[in-house]
């Protein structure tokens, strides 16, 4: 609650017949709400001792712009009091007159009127008055003109301006305040001038209360304001990357603060809603606060997981972390069937997940452990892999596979029968360059063998640099019409069948 003062200067001189006898404090200070106190007085022709009446004089204070005087005052008589100052707020002392000072809020002109009627006086001084002439003037403390509003609410990466204006005299110094601490002349994005602050592009951050404080000699006044930012939620305790064994519970946490707080949470796995994952959505529950609950884990549940809270405003945010699920090595799904070409290199792959990572896989082969001192060239790669450098006849048969970690082994892989099948081949290639002019057409034949109708004819170019368009007939030649420009350059035809793949190539050149 703030109190407006308002300050006046008043001058009181007075005279007798014989001219200036001698004048007052020639200012009087007030302020608003207070008391001011007038004094007008004259020396006395009593002698002393003398017991009479007051003195028969008549004082007028007169202020321009009233028809009448604003008091009278006759000898010991009570005093008369214009209307508009008539109460408790008028007071008289001698000559002179008290009022509160609300009563004197504009400037203008006092005058202090005395007309003597003493008897000892000539009819000439009877008649005589003097005046003294009283000057006013206001200096009231800051009050506002326009005011910031109580509350402001704004979204985020939005501008926003408080206006604050106040008057008074002096001129009040407006100074901005940020949760009591000064905003300064330039903070981050607010810029204060004039009064006004501005805001622009105002984050989460920008939330607080701003208070404007006007001040001059005469006082100060203040107005707060209470800045809402609105926006998608803020994550502040983002879900870190965990390891859960086997068959126990994971617990991804996710908090977010929002305003509004009309907040919900959305995870992913692997870029999927949790509740649309097969094998996840029975298992999964998305706590109030965010939190996941992953009940009794399996290996598949071990990926990446995205919270996303929303509240509807603007782009939610998200944040990831990663869930390891520990347990022994375990066989993934075996093809019944593995094709290996006769003569090249073949490899045999055990797939399977360990988390912590494998240690080693033991073989099978038609039911007995593999023993690879038996079969020259047959190695295991780091991953498992059973790797022959050269397929043969030995290499047909049963295989099964069993992975191992720290953790142990989940049990062994199902069977796959490796059967061998003869790479492909051509029974017609390119020639290695070929010569024609712009604008004809270009027919390059390149054919497999016609025993082995699993394989199949593909054309590439090998120093691509745009798109060039080309047609590969039903018999494996490549077609260039019309040649042009595009199509000069290396060319490459591959040969694939199940087990492996040939390639061929030749030169086009365009005259």
């Amino acid at each position: 609650l703030c109190v407006t003062v308002k300050l006046f200067l008043y001058n009181c001189v007075y005279f007798s017949s014989s001219g200036l006898t001698g004048a007052l404090r020639p200012e009087v200070r007030g302020k608003v709400g207070g008391v001011v106190e007038l004094a007008c007085n004259f020396p006395t022709s009593k002698h002393v001792g003398d017991v009479s009446s007051a003195p028969l004089r008549v004082v007028e204070w007169v202020r321009q712009g009233l028809d009448s005087p604003v008091l009278m005052k006759f000898g010991s008589y009570k005093p008369r009091i214009h209307p508009d100052y008539e109460g408790e707020r008028v007071g008289v002392t001698g000559a002179g007159w008290k009022t509160d000072a609300s009563e004197m809020e504009q400037p203008g002109c006092l005058k202090c009127k005395v007309l003597n009627l003493e008897k000892n006086h000539s009819p000439r001084n009877m008649l005589s008055f003097s005046t003294g002439r009283v000057s006013l003037a206001t200096n009231p403390s800051p009050t506002f003109s326009q005011a910031p509003p109580p509350v402001l609410e704004a979204l985020v990466g939005s501008h926003f301006s408080l206006a604050c204006v106040a008057h008074g005299n002096p001129p009040p110094t407006i100074t901005w305040l940020k949760d009591g601490k000064p905003t300064g002349q330039r903070e981050g994005s607010c810029i204060c001038q004039d009064g006004l602050l501005s805001l622009r592009a105002v984050s989460a951050q920008a939330a607080g209360q701003y208070t404007c404080h006007a001040s001059n000699a005469e006082g100060n006044v203040t107005r707060v304001t209470k800045v809402k930012i609105k926006g998608p939620p803020v994550i502040v305790a983002p879900p870190q990357s965990i390891s859960v064994n086997i068959s126990q519970d994971a617990l991804l946490q996710c908090q977010a603060y929002a305003d509004p707080p009309n907040m919900t949470y959305v995870w992913r796995k692997n870029g999927e809603n949790v509740y649309h994952t097969e094998s996840l959505k029975s298992r999964v529950k998305i706590m109030v606060d965010g939190t996941l609950l992953i009940s009794s884990v399996i290996p598949e549940d071990s990926g990446n997981y995205t919270c996303m809270p929303t509240n509807g405003l603007l782009t939610p945010p998200t944040a990831s972390a990663n869930l390891t699920v520990m347990h022994p090595a375990q066989a993934l799904q075996m093809p019944p069937q593995t094709y290996l070409p006769t003569g090249m290199e073949g490899v045999v792959a055990c797939p399977a997940a360990a988390q912590p990572p494998l240690l080693r896989v033991d073989w099978t082969k038609d039911g007995e452990p593999l023993d690879l001192s038996m079969y020259p060239g047959w190695t295991l790669t780091p991953a498992g892999s059973l790797f022959m450098a050269a397929v043969n006849d030995d290499a047909s048969g049963e295989y099964t596979c069993t992975p191992y970690n720290s953790y142990g082994t989940m049990g062994s892989s199902g069977p796959t029968d490796v059967i061998l099948k003869d790479p492909p081949s051509f029974s017609i290639t390119p020639e290695r360059q070929y010569k024609e002019e712009a604008g004809q057409s270009l027919l390059i034949p390149c054919q497999g063998k016609k025993e082995d109708p699993t394989i199949k004819v593909t054309w590439s170019k090998v120093d691509l640099v745009r798109r060039t368009s080309y047609s590969v007939l039903a018999n494996g030649s490549l077609l260039l019409q019309p040649l042009t420009k595009d199509h000069q350059g290396a060319w490459e035809c591959v040969a694939a069948n199940r087990v492996a793949a040939v390639k061929t190539s030749t030169r086009v050149f365009v005259l």
